[in-house]
């Protein structure tokens, strides 16, 4: 049984070029999570939706090959992982979006309008962490947040859209392309 989150508001950037590469990464738009992290997401969007929100959904399961162009892009760990790969050409390390663990997301209003929030997506800089957000983009940032972290998900210091689910570890790493 899948989980569905039906008032979500799927703009995976990767599917688009409107992402800081420019370029479509992603066949299709589809966001794939690990069931655990589905229902964790649903919780989330739910507390959301009570205050008024609708979630957002950035980025999903990343394949491991993706990942390896984003780190060719920007090699900094403080935003993209780095991946690497075993002889053979299988993923061994890297990001938690290639586990199906880890999501890129934001909020938008009931009709789907963006909220404001503290930058866009994939900002490289000491404002992406969110700290220093003020007003609207501070309290909608303080309400993902709280809403992302008590459905059990722990967020990034550097990027305030990207947060990792409790349990990661226990999923293998992936290449296997979007369909």
């Amino acid at each position: 049984m899948s989980v569905r989150i039906p008032d979500a508001v799927i703009d995976l950037r990767y599917a688009t070029a409107d992402n800081f590469t420019g370029a479509v990464l992603y066949p299709v738009a589809r966001c794939l999570v690990r069931a655990a992290v589905a229902e964790r997401l649903a919780a989330a969007a739910d507390t959301l939706r009570a205050q008024g929100h609708r979630l957002v959904l950035w980025d999903c399961y990343r394949p491991a090959s993706i990942q390896r162009e984003l780190w060719r892009l920007v090699p900094d760990p403080r935003y993209v992982a780095e991946p690497t790969f075993d002889e053979a050409g299988a993923p061994i390390g890297g990001s938690k979006h290639s586990r199906g663990a880890a999501v890129d997301v934001s909020l938008a209003d009931r009709a789907g309008a963006p909220r404001v929030m503290p930058t866009a997506h994939d900002a490289f800089g000491p404002e992406a962490s969110g700290a220093s957000a003020t007003g609207e983009a501070r309290a909608n940032h303080a309400a993902l947040r709280a809403a992302m972290v008590a459905a059990g998900f722990a967020p990034m210091a550097t990027e305030w859209w990207h947060y990792d689910a409790a349990g990661w570890s226990a999923y293998p790493l992936s290449d296997e392309p979007l369909r």
